[in-house]
């Protein structure tokens, strides 16, 4: 038995983890919602509002005008977790925070679930060890706050296993109403538990029932019950779903999904976990991966030979978590965080390994003590203390990497490389929607383009039904439902802005457009965000990773639209330019008016406040320079004095990355991808006039390392693409 003093440390080590733990998660609670893998926020959001709204008690995951059908239920996975977010909101109302309040109240409570599970089958020093290594683990520290189907699935299977640990202890039954909760709740968060409690079930019932001499004897009647009534529990959950599902009709729908997410999955294991390398490393460390193969022959070792017959769960988790993992090759290949049912097998290996070094050392020192008074041999505490200093240790080596996690994460819309491709945290989008918003009437469903690049973040902020389109906007004689369209200019073409610029009054809140189909043709409004660094309580409580932005009418911007599309009235604003964009705007003013003094005066200003980075390309595009913004969200701006109109239409600006080396204290390797970063012009360069000032901006999300940004004109062929006169690709930017 331990010490007191061991006790209180294990004790300490365990409230210190979950304290921290705590903070980490709710970092951001009350932010907006935005896009990436955040936006499964705003998709949990709506389902909730639905169910309120509607009075309903399956999950929909879109806005609906009318009450929405049994056929409209999202079947694809269980619905407790939907249950409990839409009594969160029914209590505490429409709000961002009420959607991350359920995942991170169960991901606060596993450590101390760790603590009582590694106590019950290894002491105080592993159990605390196991609560540790969770909370310092990047992925859970990146998703501990995610509305999925992973983190309730790990607070139920660790429930389950709690409770039956305890309750074979005694065979009370309050402990196997304990442990049955956790097998309902898991039961109705995803159907991988299944695979959990098949392994448990079977793996007890032959040591319990068919072998108990050779493993250890149970209380028949007891251990009997609590076996039928799981094997019931998760039978009928399962049935009285496939039931529904058919029910209403939506079978080929769920096995559809199913084939989907599995869809790859005849690739050799050896080629999958290659090709998801970075994503393992990023989210475990290699040394928790290590430690978890570790930990594999040792926890066989023990069951098997040692007869440790409980220690089934710990390897039941793995099994899960192995099987969801390869077999959807697809869903684990898209989502990133599909690795999170692993955490608690890595967190339970450390604490297995915690125990056999404790057994090793405590056998070390028995033997030294044999030889007599000559050895000073240490005190049982001393070595239970150094024990755990020593193997405590190894997760605290994963700290760094789990910050870097957590911060990367939150950056990323929970993304972090996406493989190379372009990331953007889609704040911006989210709050122009919602603004937007007020100026709609309501019962009215929007069409959204293409180039918005939408998810669930979009439908959360404008709390109304929307509908996917590739086609231009029409004009619609009378009010109807589909009344409203969103665009972004930045991922439109040259052709397609000026068609609709020509037909339809335009809105605009910096890059993104609103269009009222039955509004008479209007010259266009422009509005900009004002955006400013977050004070202390906002950081930390709100928007730790973006700007606070507000929109308001931006006169100088409106200008530079209609001057655009050759819209008219266009008076110049009233009052001198101040701003850097107000300043380039107001030089292209000067251009079309032939100042050319004034136009002289006003890029020297600009270029005055840019750091000199020129550039002269083929076509006689100069980049007069550029300015990096640091803050929570760092910005790039290019400023470019055109020689007038691309030739092509598809001809953009784009920015790449290479990490050159990883971060200091990190055990991950440098990402190896090469990435898109680069935002594509707002006025594309097939529109650009000879003379004017554009600006590219784009935001910042360094990766952890050094990191080197290059930029280069794309699109067009060979011939028509402006190169850099000296024919390399521009170097930018370098962060650390």
């Amino acid at each position: 038995m331990p010490s007191g003093r061991v006790e209180r440390v294990a004790t300490i080590i365990v409230v210190a983890s979950t304290v921290w733990f705590a903070i980490a998660l709710s970092w951001g609670l009350f932010g907006p919602v935005g896009g990436g893998h955040w936006a499964i926020f705003g998709s949990r959001g709506i389902m909730a509002d639905n169910m309120v709204t509607w009075g309903i008690w399956g999950p929909v995951r879109e806005y609906t005008l009318e009450r929405p059908v049994p056929q409209q239920y999202y079947v694809h996975h269980p619905w407790g977790t939907y249950w409990v977010l839409g009594a969160f909101m029914k209590l505490l109302g429409r709000h961002t925070y009420v959607v991350r309040l359920e995942p991170i109240l169960m991901s606060v409570a596993c450590p101390p679930l760790l603590y009582g599970i590694g106590s019950l089958l290894w002491g105080k020093v592993p159990g605390a060890l196991a609560a540790l290594a969770y909370v310092v683990c990047p992925i859970t520290l990146a998703f501990g706050n995610f509305p999925g189907f992973e983190v309730p699935l790990v607070f139920g299977c660790l429930l389950t296993t709690w409770g039956y640990l305890r309750f074979q202890d005694r065979w009370q039954r309050r402990w196997m109403a304990v442990s049955l909760a956790g097998v309902l709740w898991s039961v109705n968060c995803d159907w991988e538990s299944c695979i959990f409690l098949g392994a448990a079930l079977g793996t007890l019932l032959v040591t319990g029932l068919f072998l108990p001499r050779w493993f250890a004897p149970v209380n028949a009647r007891r251990f009997g019950q609590w076996w039928s009534l799981t094997f019931i529990v998760m039978v009928v959950t399962v049935l009285a779903y496939v039931v529904y599902v058919k029910h209403i009709g939506n079978v080929d729908e769920f096995l559809n999904q199913e084939a989907k997410r599995e869809k790859g999955n005849e690739a050799s294991l050896g080629v999958v976990l290659a090709a998801r390398r970075y994503w393992i490393d990023v989210t475990f460390t290699p040394l928790a991966i290590a430690i978890g193969k570790l930990a594999l022959p040792i926890f066989l070792f023990r069951l098997l030979v040692l007869r440790r017959h409980l220690e089934i769960f710990p390897l039941a988790i793995l099994l899960m978590a192995t099987i969801e993992y390869v077999h959807f090759k697809n869903g684990a290949d898209v989502h990133i965080f599909w690795s999170l049912p692993f955490a608690p097998y890595w967190a339970l290996s450390l604490a297995v390994v915690g125990k056999t070094a404790l057994d090793l050392a405590r056998y070390a020192v028995a033997r030294l003590d044999l030889l007599g008074s000559h050895v000073r041999v240490p005190s049982r505490e001393a070595v239970t203390l150094g024990v755990l200093g020593a193997v405590g240790l190894l997760p605290i080596l994963m700290l760094p990497d789990g910050i870097r996690g957590l911060a990367q994460a939150r950056a990323t819309g929970g993304r972090f490389n996406d493989r190379g491709r372009r990331i953007f945290q889609d704040i911006d989008k989210a709050s122009a929607s919602e603004w937007m918003t007020g100026r709609m009437d309501p019962q009215t469903r929007v069409q959204i383009h293409t180039s918005m690049h939408t998810a669930w973040e979009v439908d959360w902020a404008l709390r109304r039904p929307t509908m996917g389109t590739d086609a231009a906007p029409t004009r619609l004689a009378t009010g109807g439902q589909d009344r409203y369209f969103l665009a972004d200019l930045a991922f439109m073409k040259a052709p397609e802005q000026v068609q609709m610029a020509a037909e339809f009054h335009l809105v605009a809140v910096g890059q993104f457009v609103l269009i009222d189909r039955t509004a008479p043709f209007g010259p266009a409004e422009g509005f900009a965000f004002d955006v400013r660094e977050p004070t202390a309580f906002e950081w930390y409580f709100v928007c730790g990773t973006d700007p606070v932005r507000s929109v308001r009418p931006d006169p100088w911007y409106t200008w530079e639209l209609r001057q655009e599309f050759g819209q008219s009235p266009n008076p110049l604003p009233d009052g001198p330019p101040r701003a850097l964009d107000e300043l380039r705007i107001a030089h292209n003013a000067a251009v079309v008016a032939g100042d050319e003094a004034r136009a002289a005066d006003l890029k020297r200003q600009i270029v005055g406040q840019l750091e000199a980075d020129n550039a002269t390309f083929t076509d006689g595009t100069l980049l007069l320079g550029e300015r990096f913004t640091r803050g929570v969200a760092p910005t790039l701006d290019l400023y470019f004095l055109a020689a007038g109109p691309a030739v092509a239409d598809d001809i953009q600006f784009d920015i790449k990355s290479v990490v050159e080396r990883p971060p200091l204290l990190s055990l991950v390797e440098a990402d190896d991808k090469v990435k898109a970063v680069g935002m594509p012009l707002v006025i594309p360069p097939r529109l650009w006039r000879a003379g004017f000032i554009y600006v590219d901006r784009t935001e910042i999300r360094h990766r952890p390392g050094r990191e080197v940004y290059s930029g280069f004109f794309t699109g067009g062929s060979d011939q028509t693409r402006p190169k850099e006169v000296d024919g390399n690709d521009l170097r930018l930017l370098t962060l650390r």
